[in-house]
């Protein structure tokens, strides 16, 4: 029966004799122990983490801003050392010496940075974001034409949530010009249009009158001081263009400039003044006779 085994399936006698069920158990333990390492390391991420958020947010020094971006930064290198040590220790469970992987590897490394330079280059502007506080976790930022709230910032990537809901992961290498609309203050611009037939300078008695009187009964949530009504800043084609301008706290612009276009205009409304609209005025003009050329 095992010589007709053996001539079915092609296998000689010199290599049947090397499967035993000593070797088959050793396959086997030697998967197991990769599996246990495995998960004691997603274990010991897990503990890390709960620790470091433990640690950083305990601290009295740090803004909440400066706590989440701390937190999310150091994580991320946690996981990353871990996953490198769970590496080392599956490769010493299979027999490969690790010193000398590490060392082949350091020889080699020459080689790969040559393929792996936007790696390295996201890895090294990341940390220039951090040290220099560029922007934080939980920032408003713009750039390279995306904008929204940043939601995690890695040593590889940064991750930003549009108002729409998209997500953008930005790799840190290509971030070259960084808008932070969260820093220290933000600014409402609206500018208010009305009709060329109304006296500019009443209107705009009327434009200060009631926005002091909103920052004064702190109907605005937001302010940080009163709205300035700037003045002209356009002719436009069928309107004369107001300016008005307010310090907000951070993120409250955009509200704030949507409460100001609503209270100018039931004030306007109240007031009788027009707000225009596109029109086209048409010029009949007459026919001229021949004694008009003075014929």
């Amino acid at each position: 029966m095992e010589e007709t085994v053996t001539e079915v399936f092609g296998f000689g006698s010199e290599l049947m004799k090397y499967i035993s069920v000593e070797s088959i158990v050793s396959v086997l333990i030697k998967i197991a122990l990769c599996v246990l390492v495995i998960v004691v390391s997603s274990a010991l991420i897990g503990v890390f983490n709960r620790i470091i958020k433990k640690l950083i947010y305990s601290r009295k020094g740090f803004s909440e801003r400066k706590t989440k971006t701390l937190t999310t930064v150091c994580k991320s290198t946690i996981k990353y050392v871990i996953y490198f040590f769970a590496f080392c220790q599956i490769l010493s469970i299979f027999g490969v010496n690790v010193m000398s992987f590490i060392a082949v590897a350091g020889v080699g490394s020459i080689a790969i940075a040559f393929g792996a330079q936007s790696l390295v280059q996201d890895i090294i502007m990341g940390m220039f974001i951090l040290i220099e506080d560029q922007f934080a976790v939980g920032d408003v930022i713009a750039l390279d034409g995306y904008s929204g709230t940043v939601e995690g910032i890695g040593i590889r990537t940064t991750r930003i949530r549009s108002t729409d809901g998209n997500l953008f992961i930005i790799p840190n290498g290509q971030i070259k010009i960084v808008t932070n609309m969260s820093k220290g203050f933000n600014r409402a611009v609206v500018d208010i249009s009305v009709a060329y037939e109304e006296d500019v300078d009443y209107v705009i008695g009327v434009m200060k009158e009631e926005l002091n009187k909103a920052f004064d009964q702190k109907s605005i949530n937001g302010l940080l001081k009163a709205p300035e009504v700037l003045g002209v800043v356009d002719l436009a084609d069928s309107a004369v263009v107001i300016r008005v301008s307010a310090d907000s706290a951070i993120g409250e612009n955009w509200a704030i400039e949507r409460e100001i276009r609503r209270i100018i205009k039931i004030r306007f409304d109240k007031e009788g003044i027009s707000i225009p609209y596109p029109q086209i005025v048409i010029h009949k003009g007459t026919e001229k006779k021949e004694e008009d050329y003075g014929f």
